[in-house]
């Protein structure tokens, strides 16, 4: 089993990263390549997920181990398989899958890519009770952060902008308002 691969990133292309690690590259499927756009030529260590089907041997690659935990728990959900996993991690935090399953929210998680409401059931009703492990996670979530980050969406930023500015401007204020406030503050600043 490959857990991790360490290497110098040599090409990003289509949801895809190549590691040279000594003189082998590897081909691991991201899908967001967002964070990893600016280590081209640098070493990168990304956890690994192999999975073996009809089409051959496919390596899934994440950045933290909740997001492997949390694919690996995805994938284990009758008819979701890995490339509508990666889908829904790549355009979504930990933090708002596991609260969108943990509160049965089928609106919010049906409006997630390559999610109907039909598998968004099928989803929470497989999952619900099994994210345990991610308690501590989500004792730190505040659905104002979550308010906030979907608003910022909604104007037209990027998630992953919105989100780095949502989690800056939540340090130090309390209500939605004063949240999205100082994050829109972050983004024009950009």
């Amino acid at each position: 089993m490959i857990h991790a691969v360490k290497g110098i990133l040599e090409k990003i292309e289509n949801g895809k990263i190549y590691i040279n690690v000594n003189g082998i590259i590897y081909e691991v499927v991201v899908g967001n390549t967002g964070d990893l756009e600016s280590k081209i030529n640098e070493e990168v260590y990304i956890l690994t997920k192999l999975i073996v089907s009809d089409d051959g041997l496919t390596l899934y690659g994440f950045s933290t181990p909740e997001r492997l935990k949390l694919f690996e728990k995805l994938i284990s959900v009758n008819k979701l398989g890995p490339k509508s996993a990666l889908k829904i991690l790549a355009s979504n935090s930990v933090e708002e899958i596991v609260s969108a399953i943990v509160n049965e929210d089928v609106s919010r998680l049906s409006k997630m890519p390559g999610i109907g409401s039909k598998t968004a059931e099928r989803i929470i009703m497989e999952l619900k009770d099994s994210l345990k492990e991610f308690d501590l996670t989500l004792s730190e979530i505040d659905k104002k952060t979550i308010e906030a980050i979907e608003a910022l969406v909604t104007l037209g930023f990027s998630k992953s902008q919105a989100t780095k500015a949502v989690k800056k401007a939540a340090k130090n204020e309390n209500s939605l308002d004063d949240i999205i406030r100082k994050a829109l503050k972050y983004l024009s600043n950009k």
